[in-house]
Formats: structure tokens, C-alpha cells, sequence
């Protein structure tokens, strides 16, 4: 099964609305503690799926580029956008090569690209000085070879060697689903200021 084929019903699935909230929460958090303002922000929702996090984002960004190589996914997106009428929304299938950000949030993404260090680096290139990076990934424990996410320290030396300063993972919420607890981790740091 592709991403495709989960657009269409991905929003009917339990739990991804209080996920999507849950994160924007945990965004808001830490961009305050990092003095960071999300109001008339520059941002990227990388790995966007169908705009859960793009929608909390929308009535405080300027702009928003919402990323994600599903055809699908972008489509249900667009659908959202013509329907709440959400002007300040692009999609795209990739980071536009000029593309400039103040926030670079990508929620569950990032443990799904073919290599996170170089797609880490990539995305930074793209935050303007103070520019805030924020993952959300599921948690592996140290030696799981099998699992989908990451352990701590690959989150910390990646972010730190991307050239984030000011770089902190912790456990970034909990959301009950049925008898399942979500407890990603949180990875974020910001660019150095000028």
C-alpha cells in the first residue's frame, strides 16, 4: 500500500486530528521557548500528508508551503485549500529551490526519506537566520534496526551537524488512541541569528 492509496480516508482514521493538535501544541511550546513568533511566518510543512498540520498553521502564516512527493496527499490538500479558502497555501512535490522559511515543520516525515542526514541539511539550507526546525518521529530504541523512527542521539547529531544550534529531543506529547498510547519524540533546534 502507498501513501496514495491512504489519501483519501487518512483523515478518518482515529486519532490524526488530536495528533495533528497535539503537535501544533508542542510546536507553539517551542517556538516560545525559542522566541520564535509563528504569526506571519514564512513555513514549510514538509511531508505535509493532507494538511493536518497545515491547517493548524493557517491562520497565523503568511505563507505556507505544504510538501509531499503523494500525488494524492497534495490533491486532498488542495481540496482543503479551495474549500476553507486557505490563500496562503501552496503544495509541492518538493522544497522550491529558492524556497525561504522561518519554520521548517515536518510531522512523521522524516524517518520515511531515503537518507535523513542529507534531507536534514537540505531542509535547513532553506530556514532563514532564527529560523526554528521542528520533527516530530516515532522512537527507536537504541539497536532496533527494524523500526520506523529514530533513537535520541541519531536526532541530536543530525540536527546538531545540520547546523542547528540550540538543538533539544524530548518526548513531545501523548495521544490515547483506543488502547494505543502516541508518544513521538520531538526533535528541534534553530539557526543561528545574525
Amino acid at each position: 500500500m502507498t501513501w496514495d492509496d491512504l489519501a483519501d480516508e487518512w483523515d478518518s482514521q482515529p486519532g490524526v486530528h488530536e495528533y495533528a493538535a497535539a503537535a501544533f501544541a508542542s510546536l507553539q511550546g517551542i517556538a516560545d521557548r525559542h522566541d520564535v513568533t509563528l504569526a506571519d511566518a514564512r513555513a514549510c510543512d514538509f511531508g505535509c500528508g493532507t494538511g493536518l498540520l497545515t491547517a493548524q498553521l493557517v491562520p497565523l502564516a503568511r505563507s505556507i508551503v505544504a510538501v509531499d512527493n503523494s500525488p494524492r496527499m497534495r490533491e486532498v490538500v488542495d481540496r482543503k485549500s479551495a474549500r476553507h479558502g486557505w490563500d496562503n497555501v501552496a503544495t509541492s512535490v518538493a522544497i522550491p529551490a529558492d524556497g525561504r522559511f522561518d519554520l521548517v515543520a515536518c510531522s512523521s516525515a522524516l524517518a520515511f526519506v531515503p537518507d535523513y542526514a542529507s534531507m536534514a541539511a537540505t531542509l535547513v539550507r532553506h530556514l532563514d537566520p532564527g529560523g526554528l526546525f521542528v520533527q516530530w518521529d516515532w522512537e527507536l530504541e537504541p539497536g532496533d534496526a527494524h523500526g520506523v523512527g529514530f533513537t535520541r542521539d541519531q536526532i541530536t547529531t543530525t540536527l546538531t551537524a545540520a547546523g542547528l544550534v540550540d538543538v533539544a529531543v524530548d518526548t513531545a506529547f501523548e495521544v490515547r488512541v483506543d488502547d494505543m498510547v502516541m508518544a513521538p519524540l520531538v526533535g528541534s533546534g534553530t539557526v543561528h541569528g545574525e
